[in-house]
Order: structure tokens, then C-alpha cells, then sequence
């Protein structure tokens, strides 16, 4: 019997749209299953991008709210770092019209859309069965994009993600800060091994953290944000909470993101960048990387493991180093005291580092930047053993 679909995408995200998108608009029959009934909903992510996500899905640029083109930078003690040039370094997007955007886009190309449903089982025939409500769907293949705790990745037998991050934030209003510029705080105090931030989008300051502790634990440390002493605290006095949201975040790169008949992308894949919990322009390059192996092995009439396994190679050639180079460099910054942290923001002070920072600096790519601050500031080099050690232990 033929099945229902070529392909059946779980996860109805940027990532699994954009995957879907591409498949789709090769002439394959595709359906996108997604839990929630409203694409974009809830959200679970600040929104802040770099400007060459719109390179891939520029149809999608009329979710930009904002642009900035630096940060603040504080440390543990408060001590303000400020980069930035008059180059747009990032854009704050509407995260619900984003994934609205680009689902209509795999619509547009012919991809079908089954919404507030959600996928309950997973057997492997002579086509991949996938429970869905009442119903069984036959599909060629299946690809999972459905974020961090990924059921599908468990049901094909893939590896876990070495750990998480939970997050909390929240939209606040009437916070006074500069709108094109970020605000990053550093400190065991607030954010224990990662950081929190300020982000402007117009009538609303999003503000949030990040830490490797439970959600609990990670409210808690939201609170203080707003309590006296905090560096924070001062600029968000006046601040009333608008709407919170908390997310999870993967980290550790499997050693494989294919099986027989399926694939997995984007969080689900750890597709995720660990210096700053961004997730979006790494999981839309592998999608593609993600569709093209589909239509490859769709159009040979082969999505055997063997056939799949092209896909590994590929999104690891293209951004796979990066990925695993910012696994270290998060690792090294987490096991940073306070102190060790003032250190930093000391040795990278002086203009001629600063202008390192503002020329070389690249969200998407920051091993770069670590390299050049490496060659300017030797001092940097009692930290590089640590980068050694944690690149030896793999993820």
C-alpha cells in the first residue's frame, strides 16, 4: 500500500517549517504534525537573531521588531564592558509571526499542516507508522523536530543530549534602556553558569535567564534580577511584567543524528549554539542540510541508515566545528569563578581588545572572536588549558 505521506515532519517549529519548506517544494508529499493548535505558541525563546537568518528566509523579515548593534557587558561585580559599532549585530524578532511566517511558507509549497495534535507512538514497518490521536499515518520517512525532549529521538534510539538549560523570562513594561543595545550580566549571583539579559524591542524589555539548575531554582534566581544590589535592578525599578515564558535548551552534539528511515534537526539534534542558547540560525542551516539528504534518499527510493548517514556529514562540515568549539568555550566560562570572570572582563578592557571585539565579534560564530583575543591578550592563555581539557572530554 502507498503510503500516506513521503515524508512526515513532527515538530512544527522554524526548524521542522523550514525542513518541511524545503522537502515540499521538491514535489515530495509532506506533513508537518504539530502539538499546539496555534503555530508560535507558546513562546519559549528571547527572539534575538543575527541578520543572516534572513539570507535563508527572507520572506520572514516583516517579524523584525528591532535591531541593535552592541551590548552591555556586566560583570560579576557590575563593572559595565560596552561594544558595539554602527553595524547591526543582531535583530529582535517577533518569535510567534517567525514560525508563522515560515509555516505558511511550507504551506505556500505544498507541505499539509496538522495542528493541536500530538504524536503518541512510533512504529517501524515497511514504513515508519506514527500515531497520531485516533489515527495511524504511513509515511517514507520521518524527521523529528520537535525540540528539546525530542520523542521521536528516543523512539529511533538516538543519543540524548549531554545536559540542559532551563530558562525563564518575561516581556516587561516601562523600562527605560537603550534600544540598540542588549544588556548581559554576568555573576554567580544572578546566573551561575551562563548569564542573564535585557533585550529591547519597543514598548517591551525582555528580560531573562539561563542556568543548568531546574526551573524552579531558575525562577528564583529571576526574582533577583529585581532585588536590591542586583546590577539589574536599578534599570528595572519601575519595570511591570507583561507576559513569562521558560524554555528548555539542549547541550552536547550526538555522534549520530540519523537512523533507519529517520532523521532529527534542530533542538532535537542539539543543533544549538552553547555560548548563547541560540538555536535558531544553526537548526535552520541543518534543515536544509536535513531536507536535501530527504529528497536525496526519496528520489533514489532508498532511506535506509546507510543513505541518511550523508546528512551527519554534511551539517557537521558546515557548522558541526563551531558547534562543538562552543560546547568548550561554555564549558570554560561555567567553571569560572566570580574573580576568574572579573579577570576576563579586565584583560579584554582596553580599546585595542574592545575593537577586536567590535570588528571580529560574531554570535553565530564566536570561536572566531576567541582565537584573535587569544593572539592579543597572552594572559588569556591560563584559561586555554581548561578549553584543552573540555574539548579532550568530548561533549
Amino acid at each position: 500500500m502507498t503510503p500516506d505521506y513521503d515524508v512526515v515532519v513532527v515538530g512544527g517549529g522554524p526548524v521542522g517549517g523550514w525542513t518541511a519548506s524545503n522537502i515540499a517544494k521538491a514535489g515530495f508529499r509532506v506533513a508537518v504534525i504539530e502539538e499546539h493548535q496555534q503555530i508560535g505558541e507558546p513562546v519559549q525563546c528571547a527572539g534575538i537573531i543575527t541578520p543572516r537568518v534572513f539570507d535563508m528566509v527572507d520572506f520572514a523579515r516583516p517579524s523584525i521588531l528591532n535591531e541593535v548593534k552592541g551590548a552591555n557587558i556586566f560583570s560579576p561585580s557590575g563593572n559595565k564592558l560596552a561594544i558595539g559599532t554602527d553595524r547591526v549585530q543582531a535583530k529582535i524578532i517577533d518569535r510567534s509571526k517567525f514560525d508563522c511566517m515560515i509555516m505558511d511558507q511550507a504551506m505556500n509549497n505544498g507541505a499539509e499542516l496538522i495542528s493541536g495534535h500530538r504524536v503518541s507512538g512510533l512504529v517501524m514497518g515497511e514504513a515508519c507508522e506514527i500515531t497520531v490521536g485516533d489515527k495511524t499515518l504511513k509515511s517514507k520517512l520521518i524527521i523529528g523536530a520537535d525540540g528539546a525532549k525530542s520523542n521521536i529521538r528516543s523512539w529511533l534510539g538516538l543519543e540524548e543530549p549531554a545536559y540542559y538549560l532551563n530558562g525563564f523570562g518575561a516581556d516587561i513594561e516601562n523600562v527605560q534602556m537603550e534600544q540598540d543595545k542588549v544588556n548581559i550580566f554576568f555573576g554567580s549571583q544572578l546566573a551561575p553558569n551562563f548569564f542573564a539579559w535585557m533585550i529591547p524591542t519597543g514598548d517591551v524589555i525582555r528580560v531573562g535567564l539561563c542556568m543548568r539548575e531546574g526551573q524552579d531554582t531558575v525562577y528564583r534566581y529571576f526574582k533577583k534580577l529585581f532585588e536590591s544590589g542586583s546590577p539589574a535592578a536599578t534599570m528595572l525599578k519601575d519595570g511591570q511584567v507583561k507576559k513569562t515564558y521558560a524554555g528548555i535548551i539542549p547541550l552536547g552534539l550526538p555522534s549520530k543524528t540519523y537512523a533507519d528511515r529517520g532523521m532529527i534537526v534542530g533542538d532535537a539534534a542539539s543543533h544549538v549554539k552553547a555560548t548563547s542558547g541560540g538555536g535558531i540560525y544553526p537548526g535552520l542551516v541543518c534543515a536544509q542540510f536535513c531536507a536535501q539528504t530527504a529528497i536525496e534518499a526519496l528520489e533514489a527510493g532508498d532511506t535506509s541508515e546507510k543513505m541518511l548517514a550523508n546528512y551527519q556529514k554534511t551539517w557537521m562540515k558546515d557548522i558541526g566545528d563551531e558547534l562543538k568549539k562552543d560546547i568548550m568555550i561554555h564549558k570554560v566560562f561555567a567553571s569560572l569563578t566570580d574573580e576568574q570572570v572579573e579577570d576576563v572582563f579586565n584583560m579584554v578592557s582596553d580599546e585595542e581588545t574592545l575593537a577586536i571585539i567590535n570588528k571580529v565579534g560574531d554570535i553565530d560564530y564566536p570561536s572566531r572572536l576567541g582565537w584573535m583575543l587569544l593572539k592579543r591578550e597572552p594572559k588569556l592563555l591560563k584559561y586555554a588549558g581548561k578549553f584543552l581539557r573540555y574539548g579532550l572530554r568530548g561533549r
